[in-house]
């Protein structure tokens, strides 16, 4: 537990150094704090290295090669949340596969890594902005912030959170138009997240849980663990995914997109496995990243 305490503070600071949270709400729109850190500024240079990522993706990807993904309809997506470099090749595999997709509503679920509140934020923001474009946030974030105290909105975490934010240029490069509702998940009863979030999910919605995997692991044992998790989430097996520290820095998303898709009979496809190791890092200290869909 302490070795986890000083890996967060260690991550906590990392992540303030290279993110700008200063003034990043106003005007009541939410204003990106990691854009030209963890990935491109500008929309050209954006959209340039999304284009290139999912080239690359193509190349790999099961999307392409098996007819019946393609056809199905995607309800749920785990996408890594790290800088571009890092998780970018990874997280490409996932919005592949919403091309020629559209939802009206993108409910992203992201963990605290900053802050330490209990329970869960709500952003009361009017619209998140990325530098593909604003976002409205869809007027169901209000419904959830009336069951409080289970959600309320925490306002120093919606300035500075990244892992919503590095998710929805990969969303927004496909569908283009939607409205979101952001969600950061402290620690709480994963059942009452459930049963709140299951009653605003609707046909034309795309349930999103943003996780990255093990980290500071060795590239063996990092690759070891991970597969173990990524198997603990192919068979819904929450009692295993929790039994040990480190397998999901967001895995209070993954276990609560886990129970929804239990209960809607959602079923998962793993897309693509890498780490940092893999694509922008040394191969002593890494850490994990799993595209995963739900049909």
């Amino acid at each position: 537990m302490t070795r986890n305490i000083m890996l967060y503070s260690i991550m906590s600071v990392l992540i303030s150094t290279i993110c700008h949270p200063v003034n990043s709400l106003g005007d009541d729109i939410r204003r990106p704090v990691c854009a030209g850190s963890f990935y491109p500024a500008e929309d050209s240079s954006l959209t340039h290295m999304i284009e290139k990522l999912e080239n690359e993706a193509k190349k790999t990807s099961a999307t392409l090669s098996d007819q019946r993904i393609s056809q199905t309809p995607v309800k749920a997506l785990i996408l890594p949340h790290a800088g571009y470099v890092y998780s970018g090749p990874i997280a490409a595999h996932g919005s592949l596969v919403l091309k020629d997709r559209h939802f009206d509503k993108v409910i992203v679920m992201a963990p605290d890594h900053r802050m330490g509140f209990r329970n869960g934020s709500v952003s009361n923001c009017s619209a998140y902005r990325t530098p593909l474009g604003d976002l409205p946030v869809h007027g169901d974030a209000k419904k959830l912030l009336e069951l409080k105290p289970l959600f309320t909105t925490v306002m120093d975490s919606d300035k500075s959170e990244h892992a919503i934010e590095v998710i929805l240029p990969f969303i927004q490069y496909h569908v283009k138009t939607f409205s979101i509702i952001p969600i950061v998940l402290g620690p709480s009863n994963v059942k009452n997240y459930k049963d709140a979030i299951i009653s605003i999910i609707d046909g034309n919605t795309l349930l999103v849980a943003s996780s990255d995997l093990s980290h500071y692991l060795t590239y063996d044992e990092a690759v070891k663990k991970d597969q173990e998790t990524i198997q603990m989430i192919l068979s819904s097996d929450t009692d295993a995914l929790v039994k040990e520290e480190n397998r999901a820095c967001g895995i209070i998303p993954v276990l609560t997109l886990i129970m929804i898709a239990q209960e809607k009979g959602w079923k998962p496809f793993l897309l693509n496995y890498a780490n940092s190791g893999d694509t922008a890092g040394q191969k002593d200290r890494v850490v994990g990243y799993a595209a995963i869909a739900y049909f």
